[in-house]
This record gives structure tokens, C-alpha cells and sequence, in this order.
């Protein structure tokens, strides 16, 4: 196995694959382990703290006719005491396999006599039926380590929490059923499955994964879930990653994402969100951008869809005039007439990078850099956690002559217009699809880390919600 992947790793990756969710709008990536201990809570809560759980089954085999003894049927009834559940998810299928040991129990069999319109299904039999002849108790023996097992696809159902919540389940109605090290006379495997299965289905067990809610409210349009897939991956360090794949206003996606470590787990993490850099752009950083009022705005863009999106300034911003410097009998007249525009991007490390060179008209003779990072940050906790940007004033670079002027009077511009103007951006809408739109069983994502390498994508941790 390979060394687990690094936050470094990770952030690197998507700077490089740059648009890595492969059309999907929204990714949702979660550890086996967390989805482990979620269900392992939900089985506490199932068995109200006792870490077992006891099935237990009446029913009736097929008639069997007998010259001397008429007919009659089979009955058996049996009752098992359950250890707490493993559950082993498997890289490329949605199938969860879920053991339990049989930990104590018995099995008692006997007959009854039947008429001739007898069903089994509907033989109304009852533990210790007094119609039926029992035979003696057989207690299971564990030393043979029997278990039962279960097969269960991940399905999605609706409404478990709310109307608008569309919730990823292992229903064991849906399950197929194995028991190993137990035999019961006139019983075939199959049969005592089924009625294994019986039992689950008819005591509603299900264990949640994770929920969207497609309500829509407090969020924006791009950022409602609208649909979702289900995937289960096995990454090159070996780790088991069951992810949620996201529609909100964009299309359903063909594939599967393109990060094949999506959880840095060397880093402690367990989770993460990814959001495409389509929304990103279009809708958080220029809508709120251009909210500000500035005589310019910014606009989303794309070179191909596997770059993602930049955003970029226009109209660009024209500064013209002159200036002299140099004393009295030796004065130089520069003339200026600079379009001054630029790209933002996305960084590993710095949020959003703003980046123009340029040479300007006039007789000035210098390049103009002009570059600016404008990170992105996490403050609060719990249900009150949020994402900020940090806005930092643009950095000028100017070289040739008369360069400190001309670095001070737009070092000037630059800090008024782009700072205020990247202060006025809101993620609310994503720390709100991260904290109310996506649902996890008694847990809330905690986010540690928020960056934009392309996509933007948040990795965290689980706490108790």
C-alpha cells in the first residue's frame, strides 16, 4: 500500500487536473471509517445501548402428508442474539457486506397438523404455539463462531428526515442474506435466510449514510441539490471512499471525478466538498464582485471545460495623464496611458490570484505587473461555521523609469477598487449547502481547511451534531 495522501497532495492535484469533478457540480467525499462510526451509533441507538441485538422467528415448512399421521408441517422457531455489526464496503460497487456473530441463541423445532387449504406463509403460528408438538431446545453453538450476513446495495429514499430529503441508505429489506455454522433439522440455509431477511424487513432495520436536502432554502440555485449518484471508489493508498455525486443546476455528468486521492488522510481528515469552479466563479466570486459598484466587473470564462474557469476585468480600467520629475533645469515629461484588466484564478494556497502584465502606452517605457492573492478562510464552529475571503491590496511591479511613481499612484487605485470590491464577497451560499444541505446521522461536517486550486474544496472532520 502506498503512503496515505497529504492535504498537499491533494491541493496539488486539483491545481494541476485543474477542472477535476468531470461535470459534476458538486462532489461529496466520505471516509469508510466515518460511515463505519456513523452506523455504529445507529446501532447503539437501535439496541438502546446494549451493543446487541436479538432476532427471533416463528414459521412453518411445506405439507407433508403421512398415511399414518395425516398431514402435517414442520414448525420451527428460533432466536438469535446478535453482536454489533462490520460492515465492509468493496471499491467499484455500491454493496455493503454486513456480519454479525451469533453470540447466543436456540433453535426448537416440532409439528403441527394442517388441513387441506394450508399455506405456510399463513400458518398464524406463535412462539410455543401450543397446536404444535415441540421437540426439545438446541442450543447454537458458538464455538463453531456461527454469523449472519448480509449483501445490501446502497438505495435512496426520501423524506427520512424531511419532505425534501433524499437520504442514502443500506435497507436490509433489500439485503441477501447468509448464515454460516448453524443447521436446524428439515430447514434448508436458504429457508432459514429468508426468514432471517423476514425479520429485518419487518422491523424496518436501515442505517443512513448521508442526506441532501433539495429544499433549497437559504442557498442559491446553483448550489440546491437537484439530483445525485452514488459512487464507491478504492484509491491507490487503499483507502475505501464512498462519494456522493452532486446535480444542482447543471446536467447529470457521465464518469466519475478525476481525483484519485479526494481525502487527505495522512493531514487527519476525513471528508471532503468539492464545488466546481464553474459555480465558484460564476456565481459566488463575480456575483459578488459586482455587487460592490465599482465602474468595472468581473466575468466568468473558460478555454475548454477540463480547464475550468477564470474570471476576467472588463471594461478594463484606462488611466492616462503625465507627469515630470527631475529638477528644475533638467525635467523629464513622462506621458501614461495604461489598460489596466487582469485573470483571477484559482491557487493551491492563496485563494484567488489576480495577475496582469502589461506594457503601457505613452512614453513611460515600463512593464506593469500587477498580481494579488486574495485567500480564503475559516472562522467559527459548529452549526456557526463560515467561509471568508481575505482580500489583500494588488501588488504592483513596475519596471523602466519613473517606476516608484507610477508603482504609488496605482498601488493607490488598485488598493480602493479591487480590495473593496473582493470584501464584498459572500460564501454563505456554500457554508450553508455544506452545513444544511448536506446531512450526516447526528454529525456535522466540521471544515478545517477551504481552498480554490481550480474547483474549490473543503476537507474536514466529523463532530457531533
Amino acid at each position: 500500500m502506498v503512503d496515505a495522501p497529504t492535504l498537499d497532495y491533494l491541493l496539488g492535484q486539483m491545481a494541476q487536473d485543474k477542472e477535476v469533478l468531470n461535470g459534476w457540480d458538486a462532489v461529496l467525499n466520505v471516509l469508510e471509517s466515518s460511515i463505519n462510526s456513523f452506523f455504529q451509533t445507529q446501532f447503539q441507538k437501535m439496541t438502546s445501548g446494549s451493543q446487541q441485538m436479538t432476532i427471533a422467528q416463528v414459521f412453518c415448512g411445506p405439507k407433508v402428508t403421512d398415511p399414518r399421521r395425516g398431514d402435517y408441517c414442520f414448525v420451527t422457531q428460533f432466536s438469535f442474539t446478535l453482536a454489533a455489526p462490520s460492515f465492509v464496503f468493496t471499491g467499484g460497487s455500491n454493496t455493503v457486506t454486513v456480519t454479525q456473530a451469533i453470540v447466543s441463541g436456540s433453535t426448537t423445532t416440532g409439528t403441527m397438523p394442517v388441513g387441506s387449504g394450508y399455506q405456510p406463509a399463513s400458518c398464524g403460528c406463535t412462539p410455543n404455539d401450543p397446536r404444535v408438538t415441540w421437540g426439545a431446545p438446541q442450543t447454537i453453538n458458538v464455538g463453531n463462531h456461527p454469523t449472519i450476513s448480509a449483501a445490501v446495495q446502497l438505495t435512496s429514499v426520501i423524506g427520512l428526515i424531511n419532505p425534501t430529503t433524499h437520504t442514502v441508505v443500506l435497507d436490509f429489506a433489500n439485503g441477501a442474506f447468509t448464515i454460516t455454522n448453524v443447521a436446524i433439522q428439515n430447514v434448508t440455509s436458504q429457508e432459514l435466510a429468508d426468514q432471517i431477511k423476514s425479520w429485518f424487513a419487518t422491523h424496518g432495520v436501515k442505517y443512513q449514510v448521508a442526506s441532501l436536502d433539495f429544499s433549497g432554502a437559504g442557498t442559491i440555485s446553483s448550489l440546491t441539490p437537484r439530483q445525485f449518484q452514488f459512487n464507491v471508489i478504492k484509491t491507490n493508498s487503499g483507502n475505501i471512499v464512498v462519494q456522493l455525486l452532486i446535480t444542482t443546476n447543471g446536467s447529470p455528468a457521465r464518469g466519475n471525478p478525476i481525483v484519485t486521492e479526494p481525502i487527505p488522510t495522512a493531514s487527519g481528515y476525513t471528508c471532503s466538498l468539492m464545488i466546481s469552479s464553474r459555480i465558484v466563479f460564476s456565481d459566488i466570486l463575480c456575483a459578488g464582485f459586482n455587487g460592490a459598484g465599482k465602474s468595472f466587473k468581473i466575468y466568468p470564462q473558460s478555454q475548454s471545460p477540463a480547464q475550468g474557469y477564470t474570471a476576467y476585468i472588463a471594461p478594463q480600467m484606462h488611466f492616462a495623464g503625465s507627469f515630470s520629475y527631475g529638477n528644475c533645469c533638467d525635467r523629464t515629461t513622462v506621458t501614461y496611458s495604461i489598460y489596466l484588466g487582469g485573470t483571477y484564478s484559482g491557487s493551491k494556497s492563496n485563494g484567488f490570484y489576480l495577475y496582469q502584465s502589461l506594457t503601457p502606452g505613452g512614453n513611460v517605457g515600463n512593464t506593469i505587473t500587477v498580481s494579488g492573492n486574495n485567500p480564503v478562510s475559516l472562522t467559527g464552529s459548529g452549526s456557526s461555521q463560515a467561509i471568508h475571503i481575505n482580500p489583500q491590496p494588488p501588488s504592483v511591479t513596475c519596471s523602466g523609469g519613473a517606476s516608484d511613481r507610477i508603482n504609488g499612484e496605482l498601488q493607490s487605485i488598485l488598493s480602493s477598487n479591487f480590495q473593496a470590491g473582493m470584501a464584498g464577497i459572500s460564501f454563505g451560499s456554500v457554508t450553508y449547502f455544506a452545513l444544511r444541505n448536506v446531512l450526516f446521522p447526528s454529525n456535522l461536517m466540521k471544515m478545517s481547511v477551504v481552498q480554490v486550486p481550480t474547483d474549490l474544496v473543503i476537507v474536514g472532520t466529523f463532530q457531533p451534531n
